[in-house]
């Protein structure tokens, strides 16, 4: 019976998926920790705590491991996305300062929903530059969020996340700062939010998730300045989604929990939809299903009342395909498998264009194949099945800069590591090393 190692957590900074993926190398390879540091010279005890994360590698170490691993450089690349100076790797603007390898931290540390319901109103300074902010300036800012939007949602956070950080930094943090009426206030306000939020957005798919939270900390103390009860509501569902990827189900509850209640207040059936879906897997991630299954239900009923001329731009894409895809990973975080093979196939099928989905989505159905490991042996056929579905794929990862879409892939990568001596898990291990790009 194959026993499949217990996953460790690859998406909470760069480093962690560094360890993940050199420790899927070694496992691939089947070494223990002792018989690869006998090749490279280096304690097992050294390579162990990296590939938890409890120690940072140097550029020789990766090198080291990649020889010994025979990886192609895949450590040594990820290693030189890992380190690249704060000038490449994050622009440090005034919205946000913070180290961008900053950790996330709980609600133990700061509740930022307990500042949305605050009675109190946040206050931006003004009047501290020259600059006077317009209709046309807030104009272009928009245009600018469908830009960074759309390439986001295509090929990843990593993509255009040090350019969205650079415009947060020479156009909006200085229109802030300028001069404005008050009738400009509440557009500038709302505009400044939805970036920061695609900059949170951005930050959260690509490891950098301390960054990621405090982008959209500020992106909610902006959205409350702007009276936008539809957009803050937004914000807590992103903030919400990223704390259940990070498996931190009581802030998933609690920001899903607020955002509800605010999309309850917008207007927006499309917010509420979403809204009610993201607490859904929250709540799936809890292990409540009746729970899970009312806010699903409440989120269909939301969006059957939904009238996509009178909703928000940032909320358009929650069609009824994307519903689909909630279903689907409520009912992944359920482990319910059928029920994912079920819906998949129809996200799939409705997702062409769409690079970052199709990863996601593909390597959720793969993982139901080979769910983690409970002690059963995992069939055959089932191998093959997930083999398949990564395979098909791989095109559409090509060139991806989601850490969240790569991860995806290499969890069910790290599943089929005990069947690496199968010639149809080799393929995949081949076919994932010449096509796919891995980020940090």
């Amino acid at each position: 019976m194959a026993q499949q190692p217990r996953e460790l957590a690859a998406m909470e900074s760069a480093q962690q998926f560094f360890g993940a993926e050199l420790r899927h190398w070694r496992l691939l390879r089947k070494m223990s920790l002792n018989q690869l540091g006998g090749i490279t010279h280096d304690s097992g005890s050294l390579i162990g705590k990296v590939e938890k994360a409890e120690r940072r590698p140097g550029q020789d170490f990766a090198q080291r491991m990649d020889e010994a691993l025979k990886t192609g450089g895949v450590l040594r690349r990820m290693w030189a996305d890992m380190n690249l100076p704060a000038s490449q790797a994050d622009s440090t603007v005034p919205l946000v300062a913070d180290e961008p390898n900053a950790p996330w931290a709980g609600c133990d540390v700061f509740d930022p929903v307990r500042e949305w319901l605050d009675e109190t109103v946040p206050v931006f300074a003004t009047g501290e530059n020259h600059r006077r902010v317009g209709t046309a300036d807030i104009e272009v800012m928009w245009s600018m969020c469908d830009v960074f939007s759309n390439a986001d949602h295509h090929l990843g956070g990593g993509y255009a996340r040090a350019t969205l950080a650079r415009f947060l930094d020479d156009v909006v943090g200085p229109a802030l700062r300028g001069s404005h009426d008050g009738r400009t206030a509440p557009e500038l306000y709302a505009v400044a939010a939805r970036l920061c939020d695609l900059s949170g957005f951005m930050c959260f798919d690509s490891a950098r998730q301390g960054m990621g939270q405090r982008y959209f900390r500020q992106a909610l103390r902006l959205a409350k300045a702007s009276g936008n009860a539809a957009l803050g509501a937004h914000i807590l569902t992103d903030m919400s989604m990223q704390a259940h990827y990070l498996d931190r189900t009581k802030e998933a509850l609690w920001f899903g929990t607020a955002a509800v209640r605010a999309a309850e207040q917008s207007g927006s059936p499309s917010t509420a939809a979403r809204c009610n879906a993201l607490l859904a897997r929250a709540h799936a991630l809890n292990r409540d299903a009746a729970a899970g299954a009312q806010a699903m239900s409440e989120a269909e009923r939301r969006l059957n009342r939904a009238r996509p001329d009178d909703e928000p731009d940032w909320i358009r894409f929650f069609t009824e395909r994307q519903l689909t895809a909630e279903f689907m990973y409520v009912a992944h975080d359920g482990r319910h498998a059928a029920d994912v093979q079920q819906r998949a196939p129809l996200v799939l099928a409705d997702s062409v264009g769409m690079e970052r989905r199709q990863v996601l989505v593909a390597a959720t159905l793969a993982a139901s194949y080979v769910p983690e490991s409970d002690g059963a042996t995992v069939k055959g056929v089932e191998i093959e099945q997930a083999c398949h579905v990564l395979r098909d794929t791989m095109r559409a990862a090509r060139g991806l800069t989601s850490a969240r879409g790569i991860e995806s892939i290499n969890i069910v990568r790290r599943r089929l590591a005990p069947y690496a001596d199968l010639a149809i898990v080799q393929q995949v291990e081949n076919e994932f090393q010449t096509t796919v790009a891995l980020v940090g």
